[in-house]
């Protein structure tokens, strides 16, 4: 499944990239991301019994909550200033590298036996 991810990543920055319409395709993904994160984090604090928020967990959620904020503006507002075209090109790294990060850790981690 990661895979996948890295692969949609990968060819929105080919197919934006060659289409002239990069930004606009970039601040999507990073919308779709961001907004399926906080989704899935409402769905498993919803199931757990017994809550405990931890600083990480709180972190991430406010980059999530500021990339949909920045996200949402950058498709509303049809001039796209510079800032906003780096920020969307940094969290679009962020995400890109934490999907590469997942995977190659995923592949060099294994576990002897469980404890």
């Amino acid at each position: 499944m990661l895979i996948v991810f890295i692969l949609i990543h990968v060819s929105t920055l080919i197919i934006g990239s060659a289409c002239n319409r990069l930004p606009y395709s970039v601040t999507l993904l990073n919308l779709v991301i961001a907004i399926t994160i906080i989704f899935y984090w409402t769905q498993k604090q919803m199931r757990i019994e017994q809550h405990s928020i931890e600083w990480r967990e709180i972190s991430v959620l406010l980059f999530e909550l500021f990339v949909i904020g920045s996200g949402v503006y950058s498709v509303i507002n049809k001039h796209w200033n510079n800032w906003f075209r780096a920020i969307q090109y940094i969290v679009f790294g962020i995400h890109l590298s934490a999907l590469v990060l997942l995977l190659l850790g995923m592949f060099l981690f294994k576990i002897k036996r469980l404890i």
